[in-house]
């Protein structure tokens, strides 16, 4: 599991980086609002406000973390903000092995069975 930072960079509209997003099933994203001025509120709709989180991110502050446990793509608006979006893309990631899956050879260079 992995954890990923969604910057919100000021302008007119602020801009949600990177996006899309892409992350593995059961890895977290945050979002940091890196926009001096402005509280910013990324949610899954205007009409689901509180989908991710429930409250607005203060200027340079970070949010909670949000999980997802299923393959999905998920487009994301500010609710304070309507010109701005972003999106998320969970995957089905296979993760190797602390080896990468690469080792073949057991101790001493034998191949093992």
């Amino acid at each position: 599991m992995s954890i990923y930072k969604i910057q919100i960079k000021p302008g007119t509209p602020a801009v949600f980086d990177p996006s899309p997003l892409k992350v593995c099933v059961n890895d977290s994203v945050f979002w940091f609002n890196g926009d001096p001025n402005n509280a910013h509120w990324p949610a899954p709709s205007a009409a689901d406000p509180t989908g991710f989180i429930a409250y607005q991110i203060p200027p340079n502050t970070p949010s909670s973390q949000v999980g997802f446990g299923s393959i999905q793509t998920i487009p994301y608006v500010c609710i304070n903000h309507p010109g701005e979006s972003g999106k998320i893309i969970v995957e089905s990631c296979k993760k190797k092995g602390a080896f990468g899956g690469k080792t073949k050879k057991g101790a001493f260079g034998r191949t093992t069975r």
